[in-house]
């Protein structure tokens, strides 16, 4: 967005690349702390942040309202940036209204208030995913004028439909795998092969294979040092909207599945996508006779599956990446913590500001979503609340850690790529820096379909899957499966 905006708020929260990085330690590590604590605004903040000019008039008492999800990032990050707009903007104040952190309750709530075009909403704090929906329908407004300068390609398309932008990327997620480094060590007696001890050029179904080749070997922990090993791969495969990303990203790691060029999923090779959801259906149906490495899944969530990988339980985790600045925080955990790509790319995520159709403030609202979305608001996000930055500025500022480096000492020489992120630019580097593994993974990150439906469209494929997944479950039937599926895109459910 830096230079973009149309008319004379084409600066405001641009961000713009002359101020973005040089000035970030001053401003944001000193400066944000202390205009919060301060009493009054320094000179020419108000300027540099875009004051009240053009911004509608408030009634006595109005202010701004977001609505959004529960703030994950470390510290309320989002809510100290409202914060420091406050403090800039006084004659226009804003709040954050939080709803469920579960995104099936988040949305319903959100969609709710759209269709009730409530005028007390100004932002709405979407998960990607349901942007087509809410711009279809009339809810959003369109950010006219705006382009995608600074923003890394994906995170910003995710806010842009049938051709106008209607949203802009506040915080971006990608799938990651973690890997506890220990036991891939002791699995190999500590004699790590010298290439690719962790095989990933297999797709899915290799790094399936090798998972549980490794909980076969180091499962259990009797009389071990360590805690006892009952997950080969920690996924979220409960019944919520985590079980149909983390679905996605098994079967693009098959090469079953991709999306077009408008954004709609193609399910051609139905026989393929059955294959490998029936592979995984025996994975569970083995911990009926005996430790599979595979059951606890499905009862799994963000925070059960990271539960279980830090406690030491799982020998790799599918997460988001704020899970390596919890590993590797103040409560560490007690192993060495790699991470890498996941076969066939990680799943986008994340969520995006729009401005309500209903808003009584509109103008207001935008300069807010463009001030919470400027480059030092991706930095601050990235640096403090350990979420991807959907700009590129913050991956390119040596001094903006994702996450600590990790502890390396008597690790494996070829294990050392793996604990900062395998692929990143600079192959003959002997440390890779974590920055560059994310950013490069925010790049080549899938999305999720693009559709109007997609909302009926995960639920669906939810309901069909589980179906097969569950101890005692149904049969795959690939003709059904395609009917159902072509169905929902069109906003149809199948009755069960």
């Amino acid at each position: 967005m830096t230079g973009g905006a149309a008319g004379s708020s084409a600066n405001v929260g641009a961000g713009s690349g002359t101020h973005g990085v040089i000035t970030r330690r001053g401003f944001i590590v000193g400066g944000a702390a202390g205009l919060l604590a301060g009493a009054g605004l320094p000179l020419g903040l108000e300027r540099l942040f875009g004051g009240a000019a053009e911004m509608e008039t408030f009634s006595p008492g109005d202010q701004l309202t977001i609505l959004s999800g529960r703030d994950e990032t470390d510290g309320g990050q989002r809510r100290l940036l409202v914060e420091l707009w406050n403090r800039v903007h006084e004659k226009h104040p804003a709040r954050i209204v939080e709803v469920s952190s579960n995104a099936d309750r988040a949305y319903s709530t959100m969609l709710s208030a759209a269709q009730a075009r409530e005028p007390g909403y100004d932002v709405y704090n979407l998960d990607i995913p349901w942007v087509p929906q809410f711009a279809q329908s009339g809810y959003l407004r369109v950010l006219d004028g705006l382009t995608g300068d600074g923003f890394l390609g994906e995170p910003w398309a995710a806010g842009v439909w049938d051709g106008a932008a209607y949203a802009l990327p506040f915080n971006s997620d990608v799938g990651l795998l973690y890997c506890n480094l220990d036991l891939i060590a002791e699995f190999y007696d500590q004699e790590v092969p010298t290439t690719d001890p962790i095989p990933l050029d297999g797709g899915w179904a290799g790094l399936d294979t090798f998972a549980h080749e490794v909980f076969a070997k180091v499962g259990g922990g009797d009389g071990l040092s360590r805690p006892p090993i009952d997950t080969a791969i920690a996924l979220q495969l409960a019944d919520y909207e985590g079980f149909t990303v983390n679905l996605w990203e098994i079967l693009l790691g098959a090469g079953a599945v991709s999306v077009d060029a408008t954004g709609r999923p193609v399910f051609e090779d139905v026989d393929r996508i059955g294959d490998t959801i029936e592979s995984l259906s025996r994975r569970l149906s083995e911990s009926t006779d005996g430790p599979s490495g595979t059951a606890a899944s499905l009862a799994f969530d963000e925070q059960g599956s990271l539960a279980a990988f830090a406690a030491g339980r799982a020998v790799f985790l599918r997460h988001w990446p704020r899970a390596l600045r919890l590993l590797r925080g103040g409560d560490a955990a007690p192993f060495r913590v790699g991470f890498m790509p996941v076969p066939g790319g990680g799943v986008l995520g994340g969520q995006s500001l729009a401005v309500a159709a209903a808003s009584r403030y509109p103008v207001a609202a935008r300069r807010l979503a463009e001030f919470l979305t400027n480059e030092r608001s991706h930095q601050l996000i990235f640096e403090r609340g350990g979420f991807a930055a959907g700009r590129e500025a913050p991956y390119r500022d040596p001094e903006a850690p994702w996450a600590r480096e990790p502890e390396t000492d008597g690790l494996a020489a070829s294990l050392v790529d793996y604990a900062t992120g395998k692929g990143v630019e600079g192959t003959n580097e002997p440390e890779r820096k974590a920055n560059d593994a994310l950013r490069l993974a925010m790049v080549g990150a899938s999305p999720r379909p693009r559709l109007q439906h997609y909302v009926e469209l995960s639920e669906e494929f939810r309901r069909y899957v589980r179906a097969v997944l569950s101890p005692g479950g149904i049969r795959f039937e690939a003709a059904e499966f395609a009917d159902r599926m072509e169905a929902a895109m069109d906003g149809k459910i199948t009755p069960d």
